[in-house]
């Protein structure tokens, strides 16, 4: 979608930053009042993540914001925005439920940065998206602080824009619980027949992203892993995945600098029996743990941080998919109530026929053919009903469904343009987003492999120097004859 042409749905800019993650609980005495989290009490221990803001938006107090919040503020911030703008793309949180919290270990500082990361992607994108940044209950969110309080007072309220104008979203249309679930059950097992030429674009578009970001995971986590066995693939992925999103349990790491690791002890103790080469052998030692410390740091810093990012983009993808299935549902909405108005239509116009073409009906033709129609008349029959009296009072009844089911498609028809629409400049939104992200995080990782392979050259070169500038080892030979010439010598 094109916005050349129409005005830039942003008003302003809203910048945060996750700052100083720490584990606390509510007896802490060492926190500040003022930086203490509004939700502490919920649990005996937890963990807060401080949260900086800037904006230039105009409805914020202040343009600078500091806050503490614990993960269960950002769920609740979340299921706010589910609850007010169903028709955005709201960006998803990480797994609350992981191997984190079944081993006791969510307070690990590996689990704790991933967890920071994942906050982080979470509010870019919300305070990046046009609609959610001008939200109520994000202001709260940063501003407020008595947001405890807030939480409670809009459970179950719904929850404004400051400045979203009411017809910029498609409206919503209440169902009741047997509506909703007949809705599923019919669009479970129904294709949409004409569907949007752009959705099946986006479609297109999100799906190979999808595929691209399979195939970076896959290839991100063998180069990590560096096993060979291709035998047992997936059992390895799924074991470098858990330990990478979850927490270490302990596990042996099968990556390079643990190769390098182990290859500096055996050189270790190779320079004790080599008394002669002890100088060199440990040198060269110390420059392979050296060299594998660098690796295991850039593996934090670069390659896990791009396989983060990937499992959020991924979840984020699905989040944009679930609209799609919005999209595709008022669709069928719309067909199907095209269905019945020319069913109905037709009925109208056969029972219009018959009065017509002939002045009495015969049995079983006003109330329909089939079964259906045969039993209705012949209940008719018993009762005494007359045909042409039915036949009449049938189109009566018709014509006022007929207009309802004209009003009810012209209406769908609009909805489903509208939510149409709205989709395509979600996608436009989403997809300015992935190419910012994809872009830092590539600039990011290859930084990091510039860093890695510059301080690498450097240990390497320091290590060149030192065994350049090594007095030689005396060969076996020479001390052999050495050996021999002082066994010969004859005291006086």
């Amino acid at each position: 979608m094109s916005t050349s042409d129409t005005a830039s749905p942003w008003h302003g800019e809203l910048r945060v930053q996750i700052v100083e993650p720490r584990k606390e609980s509510p007896r802490s005495t060492h926190v500040p009042e003022e930086e203490v989290p509004s939700t502490s009490g919920r649990s005996n221990t937890f963990v807060s993540y401080g949260v900086r803001a800037e904006t230039t938006l105009p409805h914020f107090a202040s343009s600078y914001m500091v806050t503490r919040k614990r993960f269960q503020d950002f769920v609740f911030l979340r299921n706010a925005l589910i609850k007010d703008f169903p028709a955005c793309v709201v960006p998803p949180l990480p797994d609350k439920h992981r191997m984190g919290y079944l081993t006791g270990e969510r307070f690990s500082p590996e689990f704790i940065q991933r967890r920071s990361m994942e906050l982080q992607l979470f509010l870019e994108r919300v305070c990046r998206h046009p609609v959610l940044q001008r939200a109520q209950i994000l202001q709260h969110f940063l501003e407020s602080s008595e947001w405890h309080i807030d939480m409670h007072k809009r459970t179950g309220d719904a929850i404004v824009s400051t400045s979203v104008s009411e017809t910029s979203l498609p409206p919503s249309v209440p169902h009741g619980l047997l509506d909703s679930m007949g809705d599923m059950l019919v669009n479970a097992f129904t294709r949409v027949r004409k569907p949007d030429p752009k959705s099946s674009e986006i479609q297109a578009a999100l799906q190979s992203e999808e595929e691209t970001i399979g195939h970076l995971e896959r290839l991100l986590l063998r180069n990590r892993t560096h096993t060979s066995d291709p035998d047992d693939s997936c059992q390895r992925e799924v074991a470098a995945f858990d330990e990478l999103y979850a927490t270490h349990i302990g596990a042996s790491s099968e990556d390079l600098s643990t190769d390098y690791r182990d290859l500096s002890t055996s050189l270790e103790q190779l320079a004790v029996l080599e008394s002669g080469m002890a100088k060199a052998l440990q040198g060269t030692a110390h420059a392979l743990s050296e060299f594998a410390e660098l690796e295991t740091r850039f593996t934090t810093r670069a390659t896990d941080d791009f396989l983060t990012y990937l499992h959020a983009r991924h979840g984020f993808v699905q989040t944009h998919k679930a609209l799609l299935k919005q999209q595709d549902a008022k669709q069928l909405d719309f067909e199907g109530l095209t269905d019945y108005l020319h069913a109905a239509i037709t009925e109208r116009e056969r029972l219009a026929g018959l009065g017509a073409n002939a002045g009495t009906p015969a049995f079983g033709t006003v109330r329909g053919t089939g079964l259906r129609g045969y039993m209705r008349s012949a209940v008719d029959r018993v009762w005494g009903v007359d045909e042409e009296q039915a036949r009449i009072e049938r189109m009566e009844r018709l014509d006022d469904r007929i207009a309802e089911l004209r009003d009810a498609v012209t209406t769908s028809h609009k909805h489903a343009q509208a939510f149409g629409s709205h989709v395509e400049q979600e996608h436009h939104i989403f997809d300015l987003g992935r190419r910012r992200e994809v872009a830092h995080m590539l600039t990011t990782y290859i930084d990091g492999h510039m860093e890695m392979y510059e301080q690498g050259i450097s240990i390497w070169d320091d290590l060149i120097a030192t065994l350049e500038t090594a007095p030689a080892a005396p060969s076996s030979a020479g001390q052999e004859a050495d050996d021999s010439r002082g066994s010969s010598t004859i005291p006086l």
